[in-house]
């Protein structure tokens, strides 16, 4: 059966509403196609645009979409060893800030395979997971044999108040409206829970030195393009409480743009980059600069529930 052709819209920015949008980049996704990224005029937000819409996106997430398989063991060596070294912070110290509650509900929302949402039941939290994808909550409840629950925020099977910290992973990139989940995730938690959010950083050193072949740019799938200014701005405005915010590098993700740089302009420093010591040390050096590829902010909800302050304005 042929499926249905993809759906295209242009949209106001997802961030304030503001209808001006000027040609940020244009670069190239996996599947060969041409996306263009527009930054808004008025908030500075980057978002892929013209997108496929909430009905077609699904067509980009088939059932070998790497976050969806099992997790492959870890290694140790340089990288590991030299971010002990430079003291460098991480995800991981983010994350784990987030006080465990006897009891604790947390919820990884769009948990993938279900990895992290295992680690943090590990950690002594009843962790549940949440996908949108057939293919995620089957993988998640076949690898850790996690409670998983298949659709969005908000649901049904998710009563308000009823979650202490929810996680979203590499996950407010691919929405297509993050205030709207931002505050279907407030509903959920209870006063004074906590949300942890991770996104691509576009302000990361990453980005200047590679452009439109940063691994992280992903189009379509990634729909918006953060900064800590932007991700600061969509958490805060949502009415959250930021307690920190952060970058973590990742040597895979600079694996990744180095070879997609050597094919596109093969410059000596990036033939540099392909000896795997050179990128650990280099993205160990992005994460001591808070210039990582990865953006890491954790937030809470006020004790008296969230109040909404960031203003849209007319698409």
């Amino acid at each position: 059966m042929t499926p249905p052709p993809i759906r295209w819209e242009t949209v106001p920015c997802p961030l304030c509403g503001a209808a001006d949008d000027r040609e940020f980049l244009r670069t190239t996704g996996d599947d060969g196609a041409e996306y263009r990224l527009g930054q808004c005029a008025a908030c500075g937000m980057v978002f892929t645009n013209p997108r496929p819409d909430e009905s077609s996106i699904a067509r980009f997430y088939p059932e070998d979409y790497a976050p969806y398989q099992p997790p492959r063991k870890r290694a140790g060596g340089f990288r590991r060893a030299l971010r002990a070294r430079i003291g460098a912070t991480g995800e991981k110290t983010l994350s784990d800030r987030i006080p465990v509650r006897p009891g604790g509900v947390l919820m990884d929302y769009g948990c993938g395979s279900g990895r992290f949402a295992a680690r943090m039941r590990d950690r002594g939290w009843q962790a549940v997971g949440m996908d949108f994808s057939p293919h995620a909550v089957a993988a998640a409840r076949k690898n850790f044999g996690l409670e998983v629950i298949p659709g969005t925020l908000p649901h049904s099977a998710v009563a308000a108040g009823s979650l202490d910290a929810v996680t979203l992973r590499a996950v407010l990139e691919h929405v297509h409206d993050p205030r709207r989940l931002l505050g279907a995730v407030s509903a959920a938690l209870r006063p004074g829970g906590w949300v942890y959010a991770s996104v691509p950083n576009l302000a990361s050193w990453g980005y200047r030195a590679f452009g439109r072949a940063w691994f992280p740019l992903d189009p379509p799938r990634h729909l918006l393009h953060f900064t800590p200014e932007t991700l600061h701005r969509v958490v805060e405005g949502c009415g959250f409480r930021v307690e920190a915010i952060t970058t973590v590098g990742h040597t895979k993700w600079m694996g990744y743009s180095v070879d997609r740089a050597a094919r596109e302009n093969p410059r000596w420093w990036v033939r540099l980059c392909k000896f795997r010591p050179v990128r650990s040390a280099l993205t160990c050096w992005t994460q001591w600069a808070r210039q990582g590829d990865d953006l890491a902010v954790l937030a809470r909800k006020p004790e008296g529930g969230a109040r909404p302050i960031l203003s849209r304005a007319a698409a």
